[in-house]
């Protein structure tokens, strides 16, 4: 039964079941319930939008009492009551509003949680991480707080080129990351989503601002003798991530993020939605390259500090090596990244004899043409001939330096003295 009393603290402490209205604000009533033996009263609205039949009444619950008090009820169900009286819905209006004056981190929430569920284009773990990792690292702690629609070219620019000072490519990368996610904001998905922006500030910038020369960076077999003599001195779990690097060709996230169920019989299958072509890469290593990918763990090179793969950290244990490098060396080595690991492994397959077709294939580079069309054949037998002879001009150079205990190089995989780089009967390469 509905009490028409005004309301007071005391009335409303007294209500033990139903409903009591409030005559100073329409719409607004509070609603006790008896739950588990207690009484919880809880403030509701309930009205006619004006114009709209009775059967579509709008009702909405503020929360509870005394959580909000009676004037902080009477303010909410008059902002109510301002837009119901005119016509208007007032939940699309505050949602509306809310949309005009969105944070870009609320944006970008709701901008990743549509490429998470590839409602316009599925997109493969790293790329979506590649995105995450730009926004937390170039966007959030600069953009994140301020008002989405708030934003200029100037502002988008300015923190391209600040970046650009320091590492022009990522800027590039930077520059075409906030297109996209400002074009989603401004088209149809972002409106969708619940995101308002009329004008698109991201218009003019430029993803190739920066120029970028290709890298042509790769190892000497001098210098791959100093990374081995290096490697050797680190943690098994690192001297196994390094050294698949070297031996496969593979990308880092490849190697990095591999779980252990890709292996199986000493084949290691990459699948499609973890390889940059989206095609699969079957590789057979030699005894060396197999004994690296065993492990009793579900993860490749797993974690220490969590339950998955080990992604992190990892520019440190490179500067770390090449620090040894330099060392061994009594010189600057000049700097090097693991994907300069892979063009090391390409630059030597003319001089290991290795077709040009085998060595793309090492490298999982997609067929062109009329050839990716017809030729269905990965080259698997070629591809594990290839390997070996990778592998085996490295445990050479390895040998060359003692390191065949030290990096765990089995007996079987081991050269005689007489087969060691730099001797007359050596069938190896001498060190460049």
């Amino acid at each position: 039964m509905e009490h028409r009393n005004a309301l007071t603290q005391a009335l409303i402490e007294n209500l033990q079941a139903g409903q009591m209205t409030d005559p100073k604000t329409p719409g607004l009533y509070i609603e006790a319930k008896r739950s588990r033996g207690q009484i919880r009263r809880a403030w509701k609205y309930r009205r006619r939008i004006a114009g709209q039949s009775s059967k579509s009444a709008l009702k909405l619950t503020l929360g509870s009492y005394p959580a909000y008090s009676i004037a902080a009820a009477r303010e909410w169900a008059a902002t109510l009551n301002l837009s119901a009286e005119q016509g208007l819905d007032p939940v699309q209006v505050a949602r509306v509003e809310r949309a005009g004056h969105l944070t870009v981190a609320d944006a970008h929430a709701l901008y990743m949680a549509s490429v998470r569920k590839g409602e316009h284009r599925t997109l493969k773990p790293r790329s979506i991480s590649g995105k995450e990792y730009i926004w937390t690292g170039d966007i959030r702690d600069q953009l994140g707080a301020r008002i989405l629609q708030e934003l200029t070219d100037d502002d988008l620019w300015s923190l391209v080129l600040a970046k650009g000072k320091t590492a022009p490519i990522r800027a590039n990368r930077l520059a075409a990351e906030l297109k996209v996610f400002f074009k989603w904001c401004a088209g149809r998905p972002g409106k969708v989503a619940g995101v308002i922006l009329k004008t698109n500030p991201a218009v003019t910038l430029e993803a190739n601002y920066f120029r970028s020369k290709p890298r042509s960076r790769h190892l000497s077999h001098e210098e791959l003798g100093w990374l081995l003599t290096a490697v050797a001195e680190e943690k098994r779990i690192y001297q196994r991530a390094v050294l698949l690097l070297l031996l496969t060709g593979c990308r880092k996230e490849e190697v990095l993020g591999a779980s252990a169920g890709e292996v199986r019989d000493g084949i290691w299958s990459i699948a499609p939605e973890r390889t940059k072509n989206s095609q699969t890469h079957r590789l057979a290593l030699g005894p060396w390259g197999r004994s690296l990918l065993a492990t009793n763990r579900a993860w490749l090179i797993p974690s220490s500090r969590k339950d998955g793969p080990m992604l992190a950290g990892w520019y440190k244990v490179l500067a770390r090596i090449r620090a040894r490098m330099e060392l061994a060396a009594g010189c600057p080595v000049a700097h090097f990244t693991f994907h300069d690991l892979r063009r090391t492994l390409r630059s030597n397959t003319k001089r290991l004899k290795i077709d040009l077709e085998t060595a793309e294939a090492m490298l999982n580079h997609k067929k062109t043409g009329l050839e990716e069309v017809y030729d269905g054949y990965d080259l698997f037998d070629e591809k594990r001939e290839g390997f070996e002879r990778w592998e085996n001009l490295l445990i050479g150079f390895a040998a060359s330096a003692g390191l065949c205990d030290a990096l765990s190089i089995p007996d079987e995989s081991r050269p005689s003295f007489d087969e060691l780089p730099g001797r007359p009967s050596s069938p190896q390469l001498p060190l460049a």
